[in-house]
């Protein structure tokens, strides 16, 4: 059988072959399918020829699939759902014959980290238009997988590496971050707060990756209150220098505000936490730019 006919007759297969699975039955089948009974059982027998094997177990009143017809149902709506992300991905981003980039960045990587990590980037390619979303690590990856961003840069630790599907996403470490608790001075220029007394905590949402990373170190260890949870880190920050409590920040988003002694690190690194990272992006690039992005990203940060 010829290449060209080849391709042509698999995307059909899938189609068909999706429509066995939903219904269980030639039949019902081959009518979704908008063809006879026939034609629809001459299909898969010309699958079945074209493979060489058998992909379906026919009993009196419906159908099963044999376990080389399970791999095959496996790939086959695994192609489906990549083709259905990339017609996602066209119809919200291109337009004019112009690629807007989306990255899906954590809250407290915006304002500090990432302009710093794309300023190469934003200089070599002038043309470039950029779209950031605010996210935390579980919105990103869903927007990563369905076509709404082409990029997540955030917060990610091992076991969540192992449970991402590495047949469909591509992910590389940046850097390691270092989180520190911070507070404001007094006038005298001691700290306002310290770890070995209560503290009004100043917490991520529940649902941010930094709040898990913060519990684990403090729950059960230190004494103190929760008085405010947010998303975003700058918003902390802010409520850090009004002194309002002790809050867990990126070392980048405060490096200046030590340096000009608005803010204090409480505690002698036994509190201190070290987050690697990543950026990740489908497996599939859609676009010579994105492919050149990854390159020029991924590269910068070894």
């Amino acid at each position: 059988m010829r290449e060209g006919l080849m391709m042509t007759l698999e995307i059909r297969w899938i189609e068909d072959l999706l429509a066995l699975e939903q219904e269980k039955s030639i039949s019902q089948a081959a009518e979704i399918r908008h063809v006879t009974q026939s034609a629809f059982t001459r299909r898969i027998q010309n699958i079945e020829n074209a493979l060489g094997f058998q992909i379906l177990k026919r009993y009196s009143k419906n159908i099963d699939f044999t376990e080389a017809g399970q791999v095959l149902l496996a790939s086959s709506k695994n192609i489906q759902n990549q083709l259905t992300t990339t017609i996602k991905y066209l119809e919200k981003n291109v337009k004019n014959n112009e690629l807007t980039v989306k990255f899906s960045v954590s809250h407290s990587l915006i304002t500090q980290f990432f302009p710093r990590f794309i300023h190469e980037l934003s200089t070599n390619m002038e043309d470039l238009k950029l779209e950031i979303i605010a996210a935390n690590l579980k919105q990103g990856m869903r927007l990563l997988k369905d076509g709404s961003c082409d990029f997540l840069i955030g917060y990610c630790d091992q076991k969540t590496l192992q449970q991402l599907d590495l047949s469909f996403f591509v992910c590389h470490k940046i850097v390691e971050m270092e989180i520190l608790p911070v507070t404001t001075l007094n006038n005298d220029g001691t700290p306002k707060y310290s770890l070995d007394q209560p503290f009004p905590l100043l917490a991520y949402s529940k649902q941010a990756y930094l709040r898990n990373c913060v519990d684990e170190v403090i729950e059960n260890k230190l004494d103190y209150r929760t008085l405010y949870e947010t998303d975003n880190a700058g918003d902390l920050k802010e409520l850090v220098l009004q002194g309002l409590g002790i809050a867990w920040l990126p070392k980048l988003l405060v490096e200046k505000e030590i340096n000009e002694n608005k803010l204090k690190v409480v505690d002698c690194n036994q509190y201190n936490l070290f987050q690697d990272v990543y950026i990740i992006r489908r497996e599939m690039a859609f676009s010579n730019r994105i492919n050149y992005i990854w390159n020029t990203l991924t590269k910068q940060a070894e």
